[in-house]
C-alpha cells in the first residue's frame, strides 16, 4: 500500500526515471481515484504528472484506453480502500503534500 502511494507521489517529482511502465499504470489508477473522489492535484501536481506521463510516452495513449488496463483498475481500487486522508497522510509523510489540494 504504502508503496504504490509512494510511487504515486513520485511520478510528481523528478526522480521519475526509476519508474517501469506497469507501476505507471498503478499510479494513473490512483491518481485517478484521488482526482474523481478527493479534492485532487493542485495545478502544479498536475503538469508534474504530465511531465511524467510524457517521459514514458503513456500521454500519447488516450486516458480512457489506458483505463481498460487491470493494473490501472488495480492501483484505482487499492486508493479507494486507503482513501482520501491516508493519501494526504501519506503524501505529506514523503514530502509530496505540497501538490495535493
Amino acid at each position: 500500500m504504502k508503496k504504490i502511494l509512494f510511487a504515486l507521489f513520485l511520478t510528481i517529482s523528478l526522480a521519475i526515471n526509476a519508474l517501469s511502465p506497469n507501476e505507471m499504470l498503478v499510479i494513473i489508477g490512483a491518481v485517478k481515484y484521488y482526482n474523481e473522489n478527493c479534492n485532487g492535484l493542485n495545478p502544479r501536481g498536475v503538469i508534474r504528472m504530465n511531465k511524467g506521463l510524457k517521459r514514458f510516452k503513456m500521454h500519447k495513449t488516450p486516458v480512457h484506453i489506458l483505463e481498460r488496463n487491470s493494473i490501472v483498475i488495480s492501483g484505482y481500487k487499492i486508493a479507494e480502500k486507503f482513501g482520501c486522508n491516508g493519501t494526504k497522510h501519506e503524501a505529506y509523510k514523503a514530502g509530496f503534500g505540497q501538490y495535493i489540494n
